[in-house]
């Protein structure tokens, strides 16, 4: 009878596939389990995990665990305190690297990188740059950001401008604005020739192309009222002024539909140009195929012709935390993401721009439909670009916060461009005094 029985046990446990003890574990010890914090959603979260799988097919040892929608740091920072974090995290706001790396909490990737095989003279500069505290290199790139003017064609020959001539000086720039703005019969916006940038980055792109600099390059002090920024807000007043002031412009950016949908204010006509993104050339063939437009790197002060083509980066940083359980694991999926199938791959995915200068010229991001032609004209301008980015600090988010309150002093007149900024000066460098 218990003959019987044991045969039958054995029959349900390989019926059902429950190892037994047959002197071989069916557990594969050599399996690393990888989790990763990352911030997109929808299709760039489904993109992300793509590029997951295709790198576990080539390392069938590596699982990756992708905990989606982490677009909050300060979740990452509270898993980092208590000593929990994930192996490797994408960072949302590349202002809590200087932070982390301050506090240790990262590893560093210095000696890595050198012994990977990488060269840095591959990468666009900038993406490397934004990814260093104190001049070592905390963090891995995906990707890039960059901002640039696009204009509407049909509005600038209404305007009697020439539709293929973009403003050439950001003085110039200020005229077309003034002449593309329409007014109904009680004064009232209908269409706004640009959005001035009132926020802190915005404001930070527009101190670049004046020459501003948040940090002497020399003692690292604190330079928030540099005359670059002080210009760069002048005209951010003068230009608010003229188009009926703050609460004006405003009042009508309030009826500005999603960026990334079909109620755009640029794809509708209700801004003649405006100041985005690598990835707006998709989002206009998808909702506004018919709109005729240009891009054209954003022009700097007729006093500053050596900006031209400055060009403010942002980018996907990826960080190891100090305690993550697999760091080695960690940096070898990190240089693969430097390889040209992942950075061509996700590229097409969510229309960033590779941050490694060879898959810049790939067939696969410039050929094909029609906005990609766009997107390469895009990725000419990164070729060739000089980066301004705001530089990893243990401060550099107090600092933008602080940056975006002055300018809002400005605009609204409370305080003078000298006034506000050095206020700024003072604060953060006294934060930074303390680190």
């Amino acid at each position: 009878m218990f003959k019987n029985v044991s045969k039958f046990i054995m029959f349900l446990m390989f019926l059902f596939g429950i190892p037994g003890c047959t002197g071989k574990s069916s557990v594969d010890n050599n399996l690393v389990e990888l989790s990763i914090w990352t911030g997109w959603t929808g299709a760039e979260e489904i993109g992300f995990n793509k590029l997951l799988t295709r790198y576990s097919s080539l390392h069938p040892n590596i699982k990756f665990h992708n905990l989606a929608g982490v677009n909050d740091d300060t979740k990452t920072l509270r898993a980092l305190i208590a000593g929990v974090p994930p192996d490797v995290f994408a960072l949302w706001d590349s202002t809590f690297l200087g932070p982390f790396a301050r506090n240790h909490a990262i590893r560093p990737l210095d000696e890595l990188f050198q012994q990977s095989g990488l060269r840095e003279q591959d990468f666009i500069p900038a993406s490397l740059g934004m990814a260093r505290y104190h001049g070592h290199l905390y963090a891995m790139p995906l990707l890039v950001d960059i901002s640039a003017l696009f204009t509407n064609k049909q509005a600038f020959v209404e305007a009697g401008l020439d539709p293929n001539r973009a403003p050439q000086t950001i003085e110039e720039l200020s005229e077309y604005i003034v002449k593309l703005t329409k007014r109904d019969s009680s004064g009232r916006i209908t269409q706004l020739g640009m959005a001035p940038p009132l926020d802190a980055s915005g404001f930070f792109l527009i101190s670049s192309l004046f020459g501003g600099r948040l940090f002497d390059r020399k003692t690292g002090a604190v330079t928030a009222d540099d005359p670059g920024i002080l210009a760069a807000a002048n005209w951010s007043k003068k230009l608010t002024d003229r188009l009926g002031g703050i609460d004006q412009m405003r009042s009508f950016a309030s009826g500005f539909g999603q960026a990334q949908g079909p109620s755009n204010p640029f794809f509708v006509g209700k801004v003649a140009m405006m100041i985005s993104g690598e990835y707006s050339p998709y989002w206009i063939e998808r909702y506004a195929p018919k709109l005729q437009y240009g891009i054209a790197a954003i022009p700097p002060p007729a006093s500053h012709p050596e900006n031209r083509e400055v060009v403010a980066f942002g980018g996907n940083n990826f960080c190891i935390p100090s305690e993550s359980r697999h760091p080695k694991e960690a940096w070898d999926f990190l240089v693969w993401l430097q390889s040209a199938e992942a950075q061509i791959q996700f590229s097409r995915t969510i229309n960033n721009i590779p941050n490694i200068r060879a898959a810049l010229h790939s067939s696969e991001l410039r050929e094909g439909t029609a906005y990609r032609k766009r997107f390469a004209s895009l990725m000419d301008l990164v070729a060739r670009a000089k980066g301004s980015y705001v530089p990893a600090t243990p401060v550099s988010n107090l600092y933008m916060n602080q940056m975006g309150s002055a300018l809002d002093s400005v605009l609204f007149g409370d305080k003078t461009p000298q006034k506000a900024f050095a206020d700024v000066r003072i604060r953060v460098q006294k934060e930074l005094a303390h680190q």
